[in-house]
């Protein structure tokens, strides 16, 4: 995940472009291409019964700036 810096500047600046694997990021409902950056933790039933639910994965959450979709990625974008 980004660090806490990276983040700040992301907000101060504004939206952002991102790649992921190479390729732009590009909103599947809209076709827009700027983002606010966000997390979500990945819950899983046999790590909740064992709560342990911190030990789960985490997805990176790309939402759109113009539609407000979320398109979720496991690998973390790269600003672009």
């Amino acid at each position: 995940m980004a660090g806490i810096i990276e983040h700040f500047k992301r907000g101060y600046e504004g939206d952002a472009r991102y790649s992921v694997a190479g390729k732009g990021v590009v909103c599947s409902h809209c076709g827009g291409n700027e983002f606010d950056a966000g997390a979500a933790l990945l819950n899983t039933r046999g790590m909740t019964f064992l709560n342990l639910d911190w030990a789960n994965r985490n997805a990176t959450l790309l939402i759109c700036t113009n539609c407000s979709h979320i398109e979720w990625f496991l690998e973390d974008p790269d600003l672009a």
